[in-house]
């Protein structure tokens, strides 16, 4: 976990941090409409809110790099670009698991909320 945590802070190159959060983002919308399609439950205004969120990432993103941009240092852009891959990760996870995908990360996650 430590050589993947590390190999994670060496990525600082601001096109493939973009790219890594536009895949994640991509994914979830997929996933996210994949599951409103099989529950029968498309609703526009949940597409809005999620949509809304969304460009709030990006916009979180372009932040953080703008802010980098100025001060000379990366530490912003890969923080915002780890907290939006971490958390559409798992909700892309959540939305596979509702799809019938099980995945085995459930025991991790498992254990995790058995410590709390």
């Amino acid at each position: 976990m430590e050589d993947f945590i590390s190999r994670v802070l060496e990525i600082s190159n601001p096109k493939t941090l973009f790219l890594l959060s536009g895949i994640f983002i991509f994914t979830d919308i997929i996933t996210g409409y994949l599951k409103a399609i099989k529950n029968k439950k498309i609703n526009s205004s949940i597409s809005r809110d999620g949509y809304i969120k969304k460009i709030s990432w990006i916009v979180a993103i372009l932040l953080g790099f703008s802010i980098d941009y100025f001060i000379k240092t990366d530490i912003f852009l890969i923080g915002s670009v780890i907290v939006c891959v971490g958390t559409e990760g798992i909700s892309i996870y959540e939305n596979l698991g509702e799809l019938g995908i099980k995945l085995k990360f459930k025991e991790y996650f498992e254990k995790m909320n058995d410590i709390k």
